[in-house]
């Protein structure tokens, strides 16, 4: 049986977590981006998706500050102090900086530019890439919160980009409520004016059609966005019952994107049947619940990974002879080649470790502990940050080397492990 080695694990887990400080609050990062004459130094509470200095060359450009990633990482603050104690200080400063640069990123009394402030400093060669001045002078209100990214010094994004995006206020309004139950001493009037306005932008907007998780045109109801929509909705109704009526609205929306094909979700409620997307599966690990239709456990939940793991098995060529596959994004993706990613190998492990917490289920332990094991033989060596994929052929990092999500799916995995084990230990 493939499993992973406990020694990696611990070492993994403590790189992990630094791996995940070194792109929060990197004030002490300054990233020139000569195309465009911009100079620029993270904020702080900023959360980069990841601090390599990349120029697509062919490693992608990743310093910003997306909504979504970095409530993503912030959701696994906990386990990043667990894994490294001294570094609880910097942890409880940045998520107070976090809630106050996520205000005023998102301030709807904030205007943007009159004009891109790139425009006289860009190359010709990267003039292209800049966003149109209209749109920046459009920003204003709840235009903040439909954006997918900010610049790290929380200005605006001055590049083009997908728009608008939904899923981060939900994600962001979540992860703070988690947290702050999680680290009360980090608790401040300004996060509930956060997640107030996060929970209010997401009740007025769920539902419609925007651009994905994965930044693909176009718009249109994917399962990601609204399973986000309606955890972050669902929980609130605890605080504000009239939330109550959006949750509902948005879990019947979900419904419609029910798979005949397989008897799992499909990748949105536009999408043909049989079209699946392993970002569904992440958000029902996002959701975290043990009942109901959206359950880890849940039929359709466990139809959507195994059609997916289906799929992938044949797709790359690294999976022949696994007792698991490598998991990408979908069948057709094509950005870097199309290969399997970090996070969602990385979710498959989770998932399944915490599906053998809640059921004593051993074959799920052994699967989990199987992806772990694949992850190990990719991972670079040392143990230290994670890249963002992994070669279809050859398991060679590929894409970002050091993302932000990655250490904090690691940190996720990790942690589901631990109560896998106890659980089934206690079970004999």
């Amino acid at each position: 049986m493939d499993r992973p080695d406990p020694g990696w694990i611990e070492a993994q887990r403590l790189a992990s977590a630094r791996a995940m400080r070194g792109a929060c609050s990197a004030t002490h990062l300054t990233r020139h981006r000569e195309g465009f004459g911009w100079v620029l130094r993270p904020a702080p509470g900023s959360m980069l998706a990841s601090p390599r200095m990349a120029a697509w060359d062919p490693e992608p450009d990743y310093f910003h500050h997306w909504i979504r990633d970095s409530a993503i990482v912030l959701r696994a603050v906990p386990l990043a102090i667990a894994a490294e104690p001294g570094a609880r200080g910097f942890w409880l400063r940045h998520l107070v900086d976090f809630i106050r640069f996520s205000l005023a990123i998102s301030d709807p009394e904030r205007r943007g530019p009159a004009r891109n402030p790139l425009r006289a400093t860009v190359l010709p060669s990267h003039a292209q890439y800049l966003r149109p001045d209209a749109e920046l002078a459009a920003l204003t209100g709840a235009a903040w919160l439909e954006e997918p990214r900010v610049a790290a010094d929380g200005a605006p994004d001055p590049e083009q980009w997908s728009r608008p995006q939904d899923d981060g206020p939900a994600l962001r309004a979540t992860a703070v409520m988690v947290v702050l139950d999680l680290l009360p001493e980090a608790a401040r009037p300004e996060a509930e004016a956060l997640v107030a306005r996060d929970l209010a932008h997401t009740a007025r907007i769920a539902g419609r059609s925007c651009i994905g998780p994965w930044e693909e045109a176009p718009p249109r109801r994917t399962t990601f966005t609204l399973l986000t929509q309606w955890d972050a909705l669902d929980r609130a109704c605890a605080r504000d019952p009239q939330m109550r009526e959006a949750a509902d609205r948005i879990e019947a929306l979900i419904a419609k994107a029910e798979d005949a094909a397989t008897g799992g979700w499909r990748e949105s409620v536009e999408a043909p049947e049989g079209r699946l997307d392993a970002a569904t599966c992440l958000a029902i690990l996002h959701t975290r619940r043990q009942q109901g239709p959206f359950a880890i456990t849940a039929p359709r939940a466990r139809a959507t990974m195994a059609a997916l793991e289906a799929i992938f098995a044949g797709l790359y060529p690294i999976n022949r002879g696994r007792a698991v596959p490598a998991i990408g994004r979908w069948a057709g993706d094509v950005y870097c080649d199309g290969n399997p990613w970090y996070p969602t190998t990385l979710g498959y492990a989770e998932l399944h470790y915490r599906i053998a917490a809640a059921t004593a289920d051993a074959e799920a332990l052994a699967k989990a502990e199987a992806w772990m094991h694949l992850i190990q033989q990719v991972a670079p060596r040392p143990a230290g940050p994670l890249p963002e994929q992994f070669d279809r052929h050859d398991g060679a990092p590929v894409s970002c080397l050091d993302l932000a999500w990655s250490s904090s799916a690691f940190l996720e995995a990790a942690a589901a492990r631990d109560m896998a084990i106890q659980a089934l230990a206690g079970s004999r």
